[in-house]
């Protein structure tokens, strides 16, 4: 018979396994890895191009995260991405389960309550701001060489950040006011705030869809497209109180009428100067791994896309590629 840890005698038909907890997962040392690369570089190579002001805390995030399975999921997805890229003999791999985190992050998002507590509400403001990063990175990254199916997944994206406007903007009050988000807001906000005067590329942008003569309400919906585009420029400029910031290259999407997208979705080619325009804002962080060479690639697709006719509208864009630099 065999001896029990108290020296006595058991059956050989003991019922320990009957009282033995169930049999639960191993860990996974797929999202171990994730985490770290998450902590050790991700939300680093995120942070570093902000100034200290606006700079995320891993441990918040984190923190959050573990009170809301969708935001870690997609947390975990964006590190899948990351090593994707600077991984490319691994690209499949981690591009695949990137995917997969992806997934269940926003079927786990849809299925929550829409509670309005203030940690809720934050959790909903990091999750809708790294999802947006997200599928810019994968919009810009991962493009097919065709412009027109490039431009088809660039609109939704555009789509997907009116949505992140209007999760922060039904939640402002309460994440500036009664959240640790209330400070790092307010800097962002104070990046983006100009005199509320265009500087000369947007001015002449402006002017040329103004001698256009597309009417009132086309008019008036560039006319605030381009507006959010100058905020964007500032924001980046080196010139600026405190140097640049990336903060302009996702205010803008966020920024744009909707009647602009569907301006873009039709192919409109003065949607499309603009668009090379915000080219020029996406180019000034070319070194960052989630934006590549995508302003270049804007800034060329639509200059080949337009043609002749229209150098004087892409003038300024095609300056900046031959220049290697900004000016604003």
């Amino acid at each position: 018979m065999p001896a029990s840890l108290t020296g006595e005698t058991t059956d050989s038909t003991s019922t320990v396994a009957e009282s033995d907890p169930p049999i639960e997962p191993a860990a996974n040392m797929l999202h171990a890895e994730l985490l770290y690369q998450l902590l050790t570089e991700t939300i680093d190579s995120l942070n570093e191009q902000n100034s200290p002001e606006i700079v995320v805390s891993p441990a918040e995030l984190i923190r959050c995260s573990l009170r809301a399975s969708y935001l870690l999921n997609e947390l975990l997805a964006l590190a899948a991405t990351h090593l994707s890229i600077i991984r490319s003999e691994q690209h499949v791999y981690y591009r695949t389960h990137a995917t997969h985190l992806q997934n269940h992050a926003l079927r786990f998002f849809h299925a929550m309550d829409n509670a309005d507590d203030p940690e809720a509400c934050v959790s909903r403001f990091f999750f809708s701001s790294i999802l947006g990063l997200h599928t810019l990175c994968e919009t810009l990254i991962f493009r097919d060489g065709d412009f027109n199916i490039f431009l088809d997944s660039f609109v939704p994206y555009l789509r997907l950040h009116q949505g992140v406007r209007a999760v922060i903007g039904d939640n402002w009050s309460m994440l500036s006011q009664t959240t640790s988000l209330g400070p790092t807001l307010g800097s962002a906000g104070r990046q983006l705030q100009t005199d509320g005067s265009l500087g000369p590329e947007c001015s002449h942008l402006l002017a040329l869809i103004r001698q256009s003569n597309l009417g009132p309400s086309i008019t008036e919906t560039y006319r605030q497209a381009i507006e959010a585009l100058q905020a964007a420029m500032h924001s980046i400029s080196p010139n600026r109180p405190g140097g640049a910031c990336i903060t302009g290259v996702f205010a803008w999407p966020a920024s744009v009428p909707s009647e602009y997208i569907d301006l873009l979705a039709l192919r409109s080619p003065d949607a499309l100067a603009v668009l090379a325009h915000y080219g020029v804002v996406l180019h000034a962080y070319r070194q960052c791994w989630f934006l590549g060479d995508g302003g270049r690639y804007l800034i060329e697709s639509i200059n080949d896309y337009l043609g002749p006719a229209w150098s004087e509208w892409l003038a300024y864009p095609r300056q900046v590629l031959c220049a290697g630099s900004h000016q604003y």
